[in-house]
C-alpha cells in the first residue's frame, strides 16, 4: 500500500510521459499508450494521443500503468502534470486513488495465489516538491475509506446481514476521536415507531438495525450534516418479487456504506465539522409475517404510507431515517444516498449520479465537492408535480409507488422530501453508479467529506 510519493529517485525504472504535440526524444515510439524504455538511462516514456485529453481519459492510462504488470516504476509526477489538461493534484489524486482502488484488500473467499501475490510489481511516486504531502495524506484517507465502503459493498449478503454490519462497524470505527456509535436494535426501533423499516423487514430472519455514526468537529457550531443511507443488505423484491433478476441485489446496501466511511474519513482528517451517518439496515425478503402490497404503515413522521409495492422498498426506510434525522439528530442539512431507483439508470446510466435538492445553493456546493473530487453528478427537478401520484393514494397520506409516475425517480425523491420536516434535502440517486461487474465502488464518498470540507 502507497503511504506517500517519494521526493527522492529510487532505482526503478523513472516513468514519463511523452504526448502528442510536445516536443520529445525522435527514439519514442509514436503509438498510442506504447512504453518506449531506455535502460541506459533507466527511464521509460508513454506516448499518449490527443484522444487523451481531459481527467476522465486519463484515469484510464493511469488503470492501463497499473494493470500493466510489466515492471516496476517510479512515476514522475512534474512530467505528466505537463499534459496541458492536468495540474500536479490531479496526476496525484489519479494515481492515488487508482493505486488504492486496485491495491484494496476486499473480501474474497477465493484460495491465495502465493506466487501471484510474489511477483506483484510495484509503483512508486516521484515528485521532488514536498509542499504535496498533506494533500497526499488527505487523498490517502479518503481512498482508503473508500476501499472499506467497497469492502462492505461486496461481501456476500449471508454474511453481510444487518446484525453484522452494524457489528462490523462497531469494531472498525473504535477509538476515532470524537466519534461515537449507536446502535438501535428491534425494540428501540419499534418505540421510535419505525413503522417503515419495520415493515420491509417483517419477512427476515434477522433483526434490522439503526446506526448512528456521529462526529462532532465542531463544538461551537449548531449546523449539523446528516448523511442516511439506504441499507438493504440483499433485495428480493418481497412480495413483489424481483423473480429471476436478483442478480447485484447485495449491492443494494450500498448507500449506508457510503455515508458511514464518509463520515469516518470526515473524523480521520479532523474537518472542523458535526457531520452524522445514519445506517437503515434490513433485507428486503419474503416471508409469511412479510410485508403484502396494499398493507397502510404509520411512519416515525406519522404519516401513514400505503405499501402499493414492497419492491420500492428504499424509499420507505430512507423516510424513517430522513424524519431520524430531522427530529432526533436537529440536521440542518440532510442528504441521502442509495440505490433507488431502476429509473435512474434509464436516465443517466452508469455515468452520473442523480441529484436532487431543494435549494439551489446547496445543489452548488454539492456540484462544487464533486467538482473537488472529480466525481460525476447531474441535477435532476423536484416538483411538486411529481409529487401527485404519491398522495393518490384513496387510504393513506401516501403510497410509496404509483405506475401512474412515469418519472419513479423524480416522485421518489419527492417522496423523501415529504419526511424531511422542511429541512434542507439532497436526495442521491446511485443506481447506476454504485457498482458494476460485481464490484462496488465507493461513489460519493469523496464528494461527501468535500461537501463539509471549507478548508
Amino acid at each position: 500500500m502507497i503511504s506517500n510519493y517519494n521526493t527522492k529517485r529510487n532505482e526503478d525504472m523513472l516513468l514519463r510521459v511523452a504526448y502528442e504535440g510536445q516536443s520529445f526524444c525522435s527514439c519514442i515510439a509514436k503509438t498510442h499508450k506504447h512504453i518506449t524504455e531506455k535502460f541506459d538511462e533507466n527511464v521509460a516514456y508513454i506516448y499518449l494521443s490527443k484522444e487523451v485529453n481531459d481527467y476522465y481519459g486519463f484515469l484510464k492510462i493511469v488503470d492501463y500503468i497499473i494493470n500493466l504488470k510489466r515492471r516496476n516504476y517510479q512515476i514522475d509526477i512534474e512530467s505528466f502534470s505537463a499534459l496541458p489538461f492536468l495540474s500536479k493534484e490531479e496526476v496525484l489524486r489519479a494515481f492515488i486513488t487508482r493505486m488504492v482502488f486496485f491495491d484494496a484488500k476486499l473480501y474474497s473467499a477465493k484460495k491465495k495465489d502465493k506466487d501471484e501475490e510474489k511477483d506483484k510489481i510495484k509503483l512508486s511516486l516521484f515528485l521532488e516538491d514536498e509542499n504535496y504531502k498533506d494533500f497526499v495524506k488527505k487523498l490517502l484517507i479518503i481512498s482508503k475509506n473508500v476501499s472499506g465502503a467497497r469492502n462492505l459493498q461486496i461481501t456476500p449478503p449471508n454474511i453481510a446481514t444487518s446484525e453484522w454490519i452494524s457489528n462490523y462497524i462497531e469494531k472498525d470505527f473504535a477509538n476515532i476521536k470524537d466519534l461515537s456509535i449507536k446502535v438501535l436494535n428491534k425494540e428501540e426501533i419499534t418505540k421510535l415507531g419505525m413503522g417503515l423499516l419495520l415493515a420491509v423487514n417483517s419477512g427476515s430472519s434477522y433483526e434490522p438495525r439503526v446506526v448512528v455514526i456521529e462526529y462532532n468537529g465542531n463544538k461551537r457550531s449548531k449546523e449539523k450534516t446528516v448523511y442516511v443511507g439506504k441499507g438493504i443488505t440483499f433485495d428480493t423484491g418481497g412480495y413483489n418479487t424481483k423473480g429471476y433478476h436478483m442478480e447485484g441485489m447485495k449491492f443494494d446496501m450500498s448507500g449506508s456504506a457510503i455515508v458511514a466511511y464518509a463520515v469516518k474519513a470526515i473524523a480521520q482528517l479532523k474537518i472542523k465539522a458535526n457531520v452524522a451517518a445514519v445506517m437503515m439496515l434490513t433485507d428486503n425478503a419474503i416471508d409469511t409475517h412479510g410485508t403484502v402490497p396494499e398493507s397502510v404503515v404509520i411512519s416515525m413522521s406519522g404519516k401513514s404510507v400505503e405499501i402499493t409495492d414492497t419492491d420500492a422498498e428504499g424509499r420507505l426506510v430512507l423516510a424513517d431515517g430522513i424524519y431520524y434525522a430531522s427530529k432526533i439528530l436537529k440536521a440542518s442539512l440532510i442528504v441521502d444516498v442509495a440505490t433507488l431507483t431502476g429509473a435512474m439508470i434509464r436516465a443517466l446510466g452508469k455515468t452520473f449520479s442523480g441529484i436532487y435538492a431543494t435549494k439551489d445553493e446547496r445543489w452548488e456546493a454539492f456540484k462544487n465537492a464533486a467538482d473537488i473530487a472529480h466525481e460525476k453528478v447531474w441535477r435532476l427537478p423536484m416538483h411538486k408535480d411529481f409529487n401527485k401520484t404519491n398522495k393518490a393514494s384513496l387510504v393513506a397520506d401516501l403510497c410509496n409507488y404509483n405506475s401512474a409516475a412515469k418519472a419513479d425517480s423524480n416522485s421518489a425523491a419527492m417522496f423523501l422530501n415529504e419526511f424531511t420536516n422542511n429541512v434542507d434535502f439532497i436526495h442521491c440517486d446511485i443506481a447506476g453508479t454504485s457498482d458494476g461487474n460485481g464490484m462496488g465502488f465507493g461513489v460519493l464518498v469523496s464528494t461527501l467529506v468535500e461537501l463539509v470540507n471549507k478548508k
